[in-house]
């Protein structure tokens, strides 16, 4: 399979990952950004362009998917999975716990970006509280280990 439809297949994956755990246990879904996950994984294994491009594909679909502004998603992801791609290319980010602290920054910089967006929108900013973006960036950093050890076993 190629890695253009490998991509695509992760995207579908995700993406509905993301809306059965958001429908059927939605307190599990605050807890997990499956789209994040998918796009800092490009982050540490595959080139800035492909990232790029991973990250502003799923910041779209996510935005379709969650009725947010359009491009609001796909600038966060791209921003984060570009300066997180930048990060993995001076640092190993091979094993499970520098992974971990990726995901956890991925989280917490996404949400200091979404912020900034919404206030040069001119709208009123509402900043999610200290432990709900704890428990994003724990559930993230978990879950993308778990996911990054079983397509590692899968390549």
């Amino acid at each position: 399979m190629t890695p253009v439809w490998r991509g695509i297949l992760a995207l579908v994956l995700a993406a509905g990952a993301q809306v059965l755990l958001s429908r059927y246990f939605p307190a599990a879904g605050k807890m997990v950004d499956f789209y994040t996950v998918l796009v800092m994984y490009y982050a540490v294994s595959r080139r800035r362009v492909a990232v790029m491009v991973m990250g502003t594909t799923a910041g779209l679909v996510e935005d379709l998917l969650t009725h947010t502004v359009l491009g609001m998603n796909a600038f966060k992801k791209t921003l984060v999975g570009y300066v997180m791609g930048t990060l993995g290319s001076f640092f190993m980010l091979s094993q499970p716990l520098p992974r971990f602290g990726v995901l956890f920054l991925a989280t917490v910089l996404e949400a200091l970006t979404e912020a900034g967006l919404v206030l040069v929108l001119g709208q009123h900013v509402v900043l999610p509280s200290a432990g709900d973006l704890i428990r994003l960036g724990m559930g993230n950093g978990l879950v993308g280990i778990l996911i990054y050890w079983m397509v590692s076993k899968l390549e």
